[in-house]
């Protein structure tokens, strides 16, 4: 990762909470997170900003602008992730850092808590069905293609619901499951109702019974995050 960097793009901002813990982080360097909506607080510390963009619209920062761009969870929202990567190391100075944060479009359990004839199951088999979304493999492979190197692949576990026994992982579950049960209805909606023609009512439908299962605590389930790292070669190729 950059050790001192000076300008910092957090691409898909949301509510800007990263942008936000970045410039407070490194309080000499200039921290710009974009998105298409205009939902992030109105005070931020100095040296961040909020821009209106559209990422998968052609970037208009000059080439070597940025020491990092930070990407997280914009997977099924992104139609070609090889443009963006391309665009990324465009605006990436030499030696600068990318970093994509995604978790893996589903769950598991590691004691067979988890049933394929659940509700949960067929919420993420209709999503991924509908989204097409590209996995942890897809990404790096990505990122290769771009001219990145030095990549590197992190997954970790994280519980989903607050069934865990230890008082760290309970509280993580909690807030994911927090997460989830207002992201369901968000992502589920859009892409079943558009991609798959499910009437608006099927879906409540199938995101209320997920959600309950999720709240019941009898489903152990977690899912796969994964975080990418990789650097733009001090001499570019590409």
């Amino acid at each position: 990762m950059c050790p001192n960097p000076t300008k910092i793009l957090d691409l898909g901002t949301g509510t800007g909470i990263w942008a936000i813990d970045m410039g407070e982080q490194y309080p000499s360097a200039e921290v710009i997170g974009t998105d298409l909506s205009p939902i992030q607080p109105s005070w931020v510390p100095p040296n961040v900003s909020f821009q209106i963009d559209d990422i998968e619209s052609e970037w208009e920062w000059p080439e070597g602008t940025f020491d990092m761009v930070h990407i997280r969870y914009l997977n099924g929202g992104i139609s070609d992730w090889a443009a963006l990567f391309a665009e990324a190391y465009k605006s990436l100075k030499p030696g600068g850092w990318i970093e994509v944060c995604e978790f893996e479009m589903g769950v598991a359990s590691d004691d067979g808590t988890y049933s394929a004839n659940s509700s949960l199951a067929k919420y993420y088999e209709l999503t991924n069905e509908a989204a097409k979304k590209a996995g942890a493999d897809t990404l790096i492979n990505g990122i290769e293609k771009a001219g990145f190197r030095n990549s590197t692949m992190r997954r970790i576990k994280v519980p989903l619901g607050s069934w865990p026994a230890d008082p760290l992982q309970r509280e993580i579950g909690e807030c994911y499951l927090m997460l989830s049960e207002t992201g369901f209805e968000a992502l589920g909606m859009a892409l079943l109702t558009r991609n798959l023609g499910m009437d608006p009512s099927d879906v409540t439908k199938l995101v209320n019974s997920a959600k309950r299962e999720l709240s019941s605590k009898r489903m152990h389930t977690y899912n796969i995050h994964f975080f990418l790292h990789a650097q733009k070669p001090l001499k570019s190729s590409v």
